[in-house]
C-alpha cells in the first residue's frame, strides 16, 4: 500500500514526547558555533538508536547521516536534509524550567528545534525505511550564526557529493505554529560585515583647529554612506546598509584619535552587492580625505542571497498542502536576514521554507535572536513529518 502524509505525520506524533525531550535537552544545554561536541554527541547517540550510518566529526562538530532506502536502486536519487546545531551569546531570560544551563548562551533562533526536527524526520523515514525509494542524507551542522558559517565546510568535506536536492527549514515567530511558508526564488539576502576605523589626531576639545577630528568625520560617513542604498539601486530592489556601531572618545572635552564603525549589507542582487563594496571604499576615501583624517577599511564578505529553486519548492509546497492542508501553507514575504543554506543551494537545487513556531504564551511571539524567545513544541512533529514527506516526494517525483 502506497505511503500517505497521514502516515507520515501520525509517525511523527508517535515521537511527541521523544522529540520534545530531545528540544529541551539541546536547549538547557547550547554550545556556539563550532563548539557543538554534546550535541553532536547527542545527535549521534540518536543515530545508532535509529541504527543510521553516520560520519562524526564533520567540519570540526558536524554529522553527516545516510538513510538508504529498502526500495533504492542505483538509478534512484539522493536528498539531503539540514538541521543546524549551534547557540548564541545571549543571556537568557524565558524563566522555562528548561532554560539555559550555561550562562550567556541560548537557543535563541531555534536551532534547537531545526536540530530536533531533523532527526524526527530521521525517525519517520526510519519506520518507513524499506519503502523509501531512494537514499536520505541528513546533515546536522556547526556554526549557522557566525561568519564564514558551517555550509562551506560541511560542503568542503564532501556532505553534498552524490546528493541531488537539499531541504532545509527555520523556526518563523509570531506566525502561527505549524504553518508552512514556501517561496520560489530569491527568499534572503546576502550578508556583508563592514569594519571601519577613522584616524584623527587628539587634542582639547576647546582646540579643534589644532586636531584632526575623527568623530565629526565618522558622523559624516554615517550618513554619507545612507546614499549607497538611496541612490544607487533601483528602488524596487532590496538592499540595506546599517551602521550598527559607533564607538569614539573618552571625556566631553578630549577629541579622540580614532573612531570605530560597524555595520552590514544586505543585497539580494550580486553585481550590486558587488559594486557597493567599490562604492563604500570611495566614500569612505573621500570623506576622510576631506577631513584630513586616515581609515582603515574591511570588509568581510558573508553570506549569498539565498535562492530557492522554483521546482523544488513547488513540488515541497504541493506536499505540505497534503499534508496540512491549504490553509496552512503560504507564500512569506522575503526577509533581508541572511542564511548559510545558500551555499548548498549554490551547489544543487532545492528550497528552504519556514515553519511557524508562535502562539499566545508567553515568549511564543518573541522575535529571533530575542532573550525571550521560544518556541510551540506541537510544531516539532509537524516539522519532523513535513521535512520526511517532502524528502519521500522528491525522492519519487520525476524531473
Amino acid at each position: 500500500m502506497p505511503l500517505t502524509p497521514q502516515d507520515f505525520l501520525a509517525a511523527a506524533r508517535r515521537r511527541t514526547d521523544r522529540l520534545v525531550e530531545l528540544r529541551r535537552t539541546i536547549h538547557a544545554n547550547p554550545e556556539l558555533a563550532f563548539e557543538e561536541f554534546e550535541t553532536s554527541a547527542l545527535v549521534q547517540r540518536v543515530l545508532d538508536e535509529l541504527g543510521i550510518d553516520y560520519r562524526s566529526g564533520v567540519a570540526t562538530t558536524g554529522v553527516v547521516a545516510t538513510l538508504r532506502g529498502g526500495a533504492a536502486t542505483e538509478a534512484t536519487k539522493t536528498v539531503a536534509l539540514r538541521g543546524d546545531m549551534d547557540a548564541l551569546p545571549i543571556v537568557e531570560q524565558t524563566g522555562l524550567e528548561f532554560a539555559s544551563r550555561v550562562h550567556g548562551k541560548m537557543h535563541a533562533c531555534g536551532h534547537d528545534s531545526h536540530t530536533t526536527m531533523a532527526l524526527g524526520a530521521a525517525m519517520v523515514l526510519g519506520e518507513f525505511r524499506d519503502q523509501i525509494p531512494g537514499t536520505v542524507r541528513f546533515l546536522l551542522q556547526p556554526s549557522e550564526e557566525k561568519l564564514p558559517g558551517g555550509a562551506p565546510f560541511m560542503i568542503a568535506e564532501g556532505a553534498l557529493d552524490g546528493v541531488d536536492m537539499i531541504f532545509g527549514q527555520h523556526v518563523l515567530p509570531r506566525t502561527s505554529a505549524g504553518t508552512i511558508g514556501l517561496y520560489p526564488g530569491m527568499m534572503m539576502a546576502s550578508a556583508d560585515e563592514i569594519y571601519i576605523t577613522v584616524r584623527g589626531r587628539s587634542g582639547h576639545g576647546a582646540m579643534p583647529h589644532q586636531t584632526i577630528d575623527p568623530i565629526v568625520a565618522a558622523c559624516e560617513l554615517v550618513l554619507s554612506l545612507q546614499k549607497v542604498v538611496s541612490r544607487t539601486i533601483d528602488p524596487f530592489a532590496p538592499g540595506v546598509l546599517t551602521i550598527g556601531k559607533i564607538e569614539g572618545g573618552s571625556a566631553t572635552n578630549i577629541i579622540p584619535d580614532t573612531v570605530e564603525l560597524q555595520g552590514t549589507l544586505r543585497a539580494m542582487d550580486e553585481t550590486w552587492r558587488a559594486a557597493t563594496h567599490e562604492r563604500i571604499e570611495q566614500i569612505v576615501r573621500g570623506v576622510c580625505m576631506a577631513s584630513g583624517a586616515e581609515y582603515e577599511l574591511e570588509i568581510r564578505k558573508g553570506y549569498p542571497a539565498l535562492e530557492n529553486d522554483p521546482w523544488a519548492t513547488e513540488m515541497a509546497r504541493r506536499a505540505a498542502k497534503e499534508m496540512l492542508g491549504d490553509a496552512n501553507v503560504f507564500t512569506p514575504e522575503r526577509m533581508m536576514g541572511a542564511e548559510d543554506f545558500a551555499y548548498y543551494l549554490q551547489k544543487i537545487p532545492g528550497t528552504f521554507w519556514w515553519i511557524g513556531a508562535g502562539d499566545d504564551a508567553p515568549g511564543c511571539n518573541a522575535n529571533l535572536h530575542n532573550n525571550c524567545f521560544t518556541i510551540d513544541e506541537s510544531i516539532l512533529p509537524i516539522g519532523s513529518a513535513v521535512m520526511a514527506w517532502v524528502a519521500y516526494n522528491a525522492l519519487s517525483a520525476e524531473h
